[in-house]
């Protein structure tokens, strides 16, 4: 009898500390993806998804297998407070108040959870007739996955993927590029000078050709280039068309309608740019930059030109209202997961289901027989 006590409490002990090294993967991997290293993301990805899978098959084993409550209690503690040790400091320093404070909060959930479910599991094994281990772990499954989405949901709220360090947005060429590329053809039947491969000094030059106000001062400048100074084959594709007004209207119009045109027109623009005078380019590019209240160079691309301005605009927003803003994308996210969670809860029921076929084979744990006494009454 102490003999099979004491390999009870031992496959018991085995058993947690197998889930806690699995959570430890888990928090590892959901620190690295969350890190949104570039080149990286898509690899980290497919390790988090392989950590979380194994993390919860395992954990639905080990819920519904292990009774003793000093081991089951501590091995949750460790397995949902292990989190903190990956999440409260990051490059050497704390975590804000409110980010420790909501990561902590998080754990505690976790850890009441894995308490919860084990409950719910044993209390199935020792009041149901005949146990089902896969219709119990099928139960279960939903309520760990809830913790978990919550979890993941206020990490991704305190590790937003458009945020510094500092807490600025901080959004970058390529995001913008791959944001607005699907909608290409809508922004430019709007925003017809939206390019983002053009240089400042063909933005400035494009602008003042078609009088739009972007590097108007309060000084009134000379005209960059004038609309008689057009190039032939501009001149000759709108003649074409059948226009041969040739104003600011026409041409954004035209620009607006007719991407063939729009191409061709930025390709001249590049061509003009080059034979204006560097001294009212300079001007005018100093007037932008004070309109829009960043440092530019003629060299700069317009795509970092739009990256800096939406972000310094985004930033002009007190701390506390982005802040506030930020939980939407995190209510989203737990949505999703949710949704997700479901389909996944399913399939990770069925390889729980599946190890604890393995383990039954393998004499890991063994049914037995209890008889039990029912009363009735009869007349």
């Amino acid at each position: 009898m102490v003999e099979k006590t004491k390999a009870k409490i031992a496959k018991s002990v085995c058993l947690s500390l197998f889930c806690l090294m699995l959570a430890i993967f888990l928090w590892y991997w959901l620190r690295e993806f969350f890190y949104w290293q570039e080149g990286r993301i898509i690899l980290d990805l497919i390790y988090l998804i392989a950590s979380l899978s194994l993390f919860v098959v395992f954990s639905l084993v080990y819920l519904t297998l292990v009774e003793n409550r000093k081991i089951i209690t501590t091995a949750n503690l460790f397995m949902a407070f292990s989190f903190l040790v990956f999440f409260l400091r990051e490059n050497g320093s704390w975590q804000n108040i409110v980010a420790v404070i909501s990561y902590v909060v998080s754990s505690f959930i976790v850890f009441i959870i894995l308490n919860s479910v084990n409950r719910n599991l044993l209390y199935e094994r020792k009041n149901s007739i005949v146990f089902h281990p896969g219709k119990s772990v099928l139960k279960a499954a939903p309520t760990l996955m809830m913790a978990l989405a919550i979890l993941f949901s206020v990490v991704f709220y305190f590790n937003f993927p458009l945020q510094n360090k500092q807490g600025d947005v901080e959004i970058k060429e390529e995001h913008l590029e791959k944001a607005t590329k699907p909608f290409g053809g809508l922004i430019n039947r709007y925003i017809p000078v939206y390019n983002l491969n053009m240089s400042v000094d063909q933005f400035i030059v494009l602008t003042s050709l078609l009088g739009l106000p972007f590097a108007m001062g309060e000084e009134e400048m000379g005209p960059l280039i004038d609309l008689e100074e057009l190039p032939e084959g501009v001149v000759g594709y709108l003649k074409d068309k059948g226009i041969y007004d040739l104003d600011q209207s026409n041409l954004m119009q035209q620009m607006r309608e007719d991407e063939e045109f729009r191409n061709m027109f930025f390709k001249e623009i590049k061509e003009l740019t080059i034979e204006v005078s560097p001294y009212l380019v300079n001007r005018y590019r100093k007037n932008l930059s004070e309109n829009w209240g960043l440092e530019l160079d003629s060299k700069d691309r317009m795509g970092q030109v739009f990256a800096r301005l939406i972000n310094s605009k985004i930033n002009e927003i007190p701390k506390k209202i982005r802040d506030l803003f930020l939980i939407f994308p995190s209510i989203a996210l737990f949505g999703i997961l949710q949704i997700a969670f479901i389909i996944l809860g399913f399939l990770y029921s069925f390889f729980s289901w599946a190890v604890l076929i393995i383990f039954y084979k393998a004499k890991f744990y063994h049914y037995i027989k209890i008889a039990v006494e029912k009363e009735e009454i009869e007349l």
